[in-house]
C-alpha cells in the first residue's frame, strides 16, 4: 500500500459516522473531513434533524439509514463493509460528536504507511474547544502506561512520531482497510459500551499496536460526562455486569477466563445465601437474575473466543 497523494485521499480514505439525533456536531463534524475523505454515515433510526442536515448540506456524503437503532458496533461494521467494498484503503471511525483539524488526514495516512505495527492509529484528543486534553484520553498516556509522552510535551524534547499506548477510544481511529480482513469488525455481543475495549484486546491479540500521532488533533465533545452512582440491581447495574463482564471474559489476550468467571459466579452464589438468610427475597430473586446473566455472557463469551482467535473479516458483510 503506497502513500496517498492528496487528489486521491476521497477515493482511498473512508470515513464512517454513525449517528443518533446528532443534530448538534453532525454539520461540523462532516465539515471537518469532507474535503479528503469519502464519508459514509449510518444513522441508526435518529428522531431529530440529523439526516435533514446531511441530506441537504451533504450531496456527496454516502447514507445507510437503518430501520432501528443498532448500537455503535454494529452500525460501525455496516459503514466499514461498505467502505471495504468500495476498495478502501484506509477507513478512520469518527464519532458525530468529534470533528478533526485541517491536515489531519494525510498525517494519519503518513503515519499509518510508515507503522504498519500499529492497528490502531490516533491523534491527539482535546476537548470540543481544543482546551484541554479530553479527560478519559489522558489516562492512557498517564507515566505507567506511557513514560515519554508527557516528558517530551513539558520539557521541550522532540516529540517521536507515534506514542504507543494501551488503549484509545473508539471516537477516533484510523485503520488500513486491510487489517480489518485480520481481525474483523465489532463483536455483536456488544451493544453499547465495551465494543471498542474488545476490538483493540483483539488488535493485540493478532500482533498490532496502539498509538497516537502527536502532530493531529481531533476535537470531542464529552462534555461534563460523570459517573454516577449505581444502585444494585437496577437495570443500569445489570447493562454494565453485562458489558464490563464481556470486556473481561472475552479478552483472547488472557487464558484463564473460566476461572474467572467462576470465581464471580461464587461471589454471586455467597451473597445470594447471605440474602436468603436474611430473609431478603427481593436480593435473592436480583441474586438468581445475576447469576442467570452470568450463565448467559459465558456463553457468549466462549464462541466469540473461538471466532476471534482466528483470522477473518468477522462480522462483516463482504
Amino acid at each position: 500500500m503506497g502513500t496517498v497523494k492528496n487528489n486521491d485521499f476521497k477515493k482511498k480514505v473512508f470515513t464512517v459516522i454513525v449517528t443518533y439525533n446528532g443534530t448538534q456536531w453532525i454539520k461540523e463534524c462532516i465539515t471537518s473531513v469532507i474535503s479528503d475523505t469519502t464519508v459514509i454515515v449510518v444513522d441508526n433510526q435518529s428522531s431529530d434533524e440529523t439526516l435533514d442536515v446531511v441530506e441537504e448540506q451533504f450531496e456527496d456524503v454516502v447514507i445507510l439509514k437503518q430501520n432501528e437503532n443498532l448500537g455503535f458496533g454494529k452500525a460501525n461494521n455496516i459503514g466499514i463493509s461498505y467502505a471495504l467494498k468500495e476498495n478502501a484503503d484506509y477507513i478512520l471511525l469518527l464519532n458525530q460528536d468529534a470533528k478533526m483539524e485541517n491536515g489531519s488526514i494525510s498525517k494519519l495516512v503518513e503515519g499509518s504507511n510508515k507503522f504498519e505495527d500499529f492497528g490502531i492509529i490516533s491523534p491527539i484528543h482535546c476537548d470540543w474547544n481544543r482546551g484541554n486534553l479530553e479527560t478519559s484520553f489522558s489516562k492512557y498516556l498517564a507515566q505507567n502506561d506511557n513514560n515519554e509522552f508527557y516528558s517530551d510535551f513539558v520539557l521541550g524534547k522532540q516529540k517521536k512520531p507515534i506514542y504507543q499506548v494501551p488503549f484509545v477510544a473508539a471516537a477516533c481511529w484510523f485503520i488500513q482497510a486491510k487489517k480489518f480482513l485480520i481481525v474483523g469488525g465489532f463483536d455483536p455481543i456488544f451493544n453499547h459500551l465495551g465494543e471498542d475495549v474488545n476490538l483493540v484486546q483483539r488488535f493485540k491479540y493478532h500482533g498490532f499496536k496502539v498509538g497516537i500521532i502527536p502532530n493531529c488533533i481531533v476535537k470531542h465533545d464529552t462534555g461534563n460526562r460523570k459517573d454516577i452512582k449505581v444502585e444494585k440491581y437496577s437495570e443500569t447495574y445489570f447493562y454494565k455486569l453485562d458489558y464490563r463482564s464481556k470486556m473481561k471474559f472475552a479478552d483472547i489476550n488472557i487464558e484463564n477466563w473460566r476461572e474467572k468467571i467462576r470465581y464471580a459466579k461464587n461471589q454471586v452464589r455467597k451473597e445470594l445465601l447471605f440474602a436468603f438468610l436474611r430473609l431478603n427475597f427481593k436480593h435473592v430473586k436480583n441474586g438468581f437474575k445475576e447469576t442467570s446473566l452470568l450463565n448467559e455472557i459465558m456463553l457468549e463469551c466462549q464462541k466469540s473466543r473461538a471466532v476471534n482467535k482466528e483470522k477473518g473479516s468477522h462480522y462483516l458483510n463482504l
